[in-house]
């Protein structure tokens, strides 16, 4: 358990309780869940992924010149081959990354 969750008062849960609706639905496994048996197409992760990404980000040369977008961080990792918590500092710190990029935070766009 997470050091912040160990004091029970803490818990994001605590003095709430699951509607009856919300039990029932959750008890759903195996075959009676609507999604048992099924995969999601990569079209629907895409936009599962997209919904759910909080910070898009752009990626700029030294003169503030954007290059490219990305989703989220972790594509962003993925491209220069680093961890998303190098990324996550770079953004931070506003220092360049592999001494040729800016990283900043762009707004999300709700379509």
């Amino acid at each position: 358990m997470k050091k912040r969750l160990a004091d029970k008062i803490n818990h994001p849960m605590y003095g709430k309780k699951h509607t009856l609706k919300t039990i029932s639905s959750m008890k759903k496994f195996g075959s009676l869940n609507p999604m048992f048996n099924k995969t999601q197409s990569t079209e629907s992760k895409l936009k599962i992924s997209l919904a759910l990404s909080k910070t898009p980000l752009g990626l700029y040369d030294k003169d503030n010149n954007l290059i490219k977008t990305f989703v989220n961080q972790v594509e962003l990792a993925a491209e220069f081959g680093v961890f998303k918590t190098t990324i996550s500092s770079y953004i931070k710190s506003g220092k360049l990354l592999k001494k040729k990029y800016y990283i900043k935070k762009l707004e999300k766009n709700n379509d």
